[in-house]
């Protein structure tokens, strides 16, 4: 494999799509790992920051819906 976009060597692979960057073009980028129902019926999220991204890709900001899964 090699750097999505300059073809060098990769050093990771963005958390959202998987594509593989160098150190020069790794960005960072937060994440939720997962949601949960904490005490009292409070949603709560374990997020991470600082998650590798390659900057080509687009995380969207809010849940899609895909009522054709069903």
């Amino acid at each position: 494999m090699k750097c999505w976009h300059c073809e060098e060597e990769p050093r990771a692979s963005c958390a959202f799509c998987g594509r593989f960057v160098c150190k020069d073009h790794a960005a960072t980028m937060s994440t939720f790992i997962t949601m949960f129902v904490g005490a009292n019926n409070t949603p709560k999220g374990l997020a991470v920051a600082n998650v590798i991204w390659c900057g080509e890709c687009e995380p969207q900001p809010e849940p899609i819906s895909m009522p054709e899964l069903y």
